[in-house]
């Protein structure tokens, strides 16, 4: 009886543990290039990185927009320089993972003390990490699709009937898992590509550069980083100042605003600040993808991006690369 007992609790086990276990990880293929990598499954977040068409990528889980993700090897991650120590953690407790430079990004995963990371530069107090396997990324589900060569999972062992008034226990014996059919390539499917790194090196100490969103959301208004931002070219519609000091890199903290009605200046939209009276001030115009701009107005935000002056005018015009929703 004793025997038909213990069989007993380890079939249970094995069964709960088989339950549990739940879906095997997915694989997961970027239908579109320039596709932007989440540091939350928000379309307000950061945008930490990018994929282009036919990218691979490895999926934790799956909802109806969102897709948590592995991150990619040429996203990069920051953890507080105090807390590494020749590449390895160094803390009594989890240190947090951010998507960029400062307490204000996204907190994307957390390490634990003597783990081992690589680093790959700093920026101010901030060290720059390869991205772990622990911490997670989103991607929106509308851009990707799941690949149909997923490998076949184990069906769960079935148990024959248990003879009580002999007390034998058969065996259990696992039925035998037929391979998953794989369908047939499609001539249209190419070798995954490998992401286009860009030549230009923006370096920015608090806030990096991050190219326009090309998902559902808005994150940042504004240029793409193409060949003419990168020359710091300002639009052609802008009759600027004769100053050497054009296209200084900026950021403002404030609330976006639409320019008056009679008012004419070279942007819709204005940021501004409120004194403790509540009387607003203009900080300056923003000039970028106005339909996005537009689902923006009147919502407080950091903005940073190349800083223009304009003749006739008494504030600059900054063409954002960055916002940061609060």
């Amino acid at each position: 009886m004793k025997s038909w007992t213990w069989m007993l609790i380890v079939i249970l086990t094995v069964t709960l543990s088989a339950w549990a276990a739940g879906p095997a990880p997915l694989k997961i293929k970027s239908l579109k290039n320039n596709v932007n990598l989440r540091a939350k499954p928000i379309p307000t977040a950061e945008v930490v990185g990018q994929v282009s068409a036919n990218d691979i990528l490895i999926s934790k889980s799956m909802d109806g927009e969102w897709v948590e993700i592995v991150p990619p090897t040429n996203v990069n991650f920051y953890v507080l320089g105090d807390y590494v120590k020749d590449g390895v953690i160094q803390c009594r407790q989890k240190v947090n993972v951010r998507s960029g430079p400062g307490i204000n990004f996204t907190i994307v995963g957390q390490l634990v003390s003597a783990k081992k990371v690589i680093v790959r530069g700093a920026a101010a107090d901030w060290v720059k990490i390869a991205p772990p396997e622990s911490c997670s990324v989103w991607i929106s589900r509308s851009l990707v699709e799941v690949m149909v060569d997923q490998p076949a999972r184990a069906a769960p062992a079935k148990v024959k009937p248990v003879n009580i008034d002999t007390a034998k226990v058969e065996p259990v014996k696992a039925e035998p898992v037929k391979p998953a059919p794989v369908a047939a390539k499609k001539p249209e499917d190419k070798p995954a590509a490998k992401p286009q790194t860009s030549k230009v090196a923006l370096e920015r100490s608090t806030v990096p550069v991050i190219p326009r969103t090309n998902d559902t959301g808005v994150a940042v208004a504004g240029w793409t980083n193409t060949a003419a931002e990168a020359q710091n070219k300002p639009p052609a519609d802008l009759v600027l100042i004769p100053s050497l000091g054009q296209g200084q890199w900026k950021q403002y903290d404030g609330t976006l605003r639409p320019r008056g009605v009679l008012a004419r200046t070279p942007s819709r939209y204005r940021l501004v600040s409120y004194d403790t009276n509540g009387n607003a001030r203009t900080v300056c115009y923003v000039k970028g993808n106005n339909d996005q701009l537009s689902t923006l107005i009147n919502r407080p935000m950091i903005i940073s991006g190349r800083e223009y002056w304009v003749q006739r005018q008494n504030y600059p015009v900054l063409i954002p690369d960055r916002i940061v929703l609060k």
